[in-house]
């Protein structure tokens, strides 16, 4: 489904947005299912409590798009990483409208350890439900850092998932300290979708725009076996992919 142009640059930048990836049709209906599961928040006032009523981990879409379930997904993960048994799950990000806060961009770089899950994270995912604007609480990230990340590791391989001395805030600095890549972000249409690799430093960003900023993240990746570790950081960092690019025209 992917081209080697875009393999190539989601292997350097660890970022690949695919624009109008879901049809508008998934699209409201998941729409609609959060707002319903929001019980249909009008004010920011009414976001906010909304926001901190509800668990995001227990909303589940219908129809849920995943590697293992959605058919585009799945040709699409199949690119990358042919033959893996995706495992992982969706949670729904709201972020209330802020319009008075003042804009500051990015917040503290950080990447997402999975803790509580037996899961090697490869390649995660993120998708707006609602059209978001580059003051409208993006998605932020700093191209690249998934090869300073895995040559951070490399080096301190107990910093990873925070095993050594080291607090997460920590190691997350450290890392940031080598990237050399300007903070971007993710603003786009309702469906375009952004993969990222589970290494890139990334970060959250305040909503100044008149309505709430829905996301639906995804973290991605194959389970463990008893006793591996997640990663072995002598080797490559693609050494648990399998790239299946073809000679075709840019995915859009």
């Amino acid at each position: 489904m992917l081209n080697k142009q875009q393999i190539e640059t989601f292997k350097n930048d660890g970022i690949l947005i695919l624009e109008n990836f879901f049809s508008e049709e998934e699209v409201v209906a998941w729409r609609k299912q959060a707002l319903a599961y929001h019980d249909y928040p009008i004010t920011d006032d009414d976001w906010r409590a909304a926001i901190r009523k509800v668990n995001s981990n227990a909303f589940k879409l219908i129809d849920e798009p995943t590697p293992y379930t959605h058919p585009k997904m799945q040709a699409l993960y199949e690119s990358l990483a042919a033959g893996i048994i995706w495992n992982g799950e969706n949670e729904l990000v709201a972020r209330a409208p802020e319009m008075h806060r003042e804009w500051l961009g990015a917040r503290t770089p950080h990447l997402d350890f999975p803790v509580y899950d037996s899961i090697r994270t490869l390649v995660n995912s993120v998708f707006y439900l609602a059209d978001v604007d580059p003051y409208g609480g993006p998605f932020m990230y700093w191209p690249g850092s998934h090869l300073d990340s895995w040559e951070y590791f490399k080096e301190s391989p107990k910093d990873y998932m925070s095993q050594g001395d080291l607090s997460q805030d920590q190691i997350f600095e450290r890392i940031t300290s080598r990237v050399s890549r300007e903070v971007q972000s993710f603003s786009g249409k309702a469906g375009d979708l952004m993969l990222w690799h589970s290494l890139i430093l990334h970060s959250a960003s305040v909503n100044k725009s008149n309505s709430a900023r829905l996301a639906v993240i995804g973290r991605w990746g194959n389970m463990l076996k008893n006793g591996e570790t997640r990663f072995d950081f002598n080797k490559s960092i693609w050494d648990e992919w399998k790239f299946n690019g073809q000679d075709l025209p840019v995915l859009q």
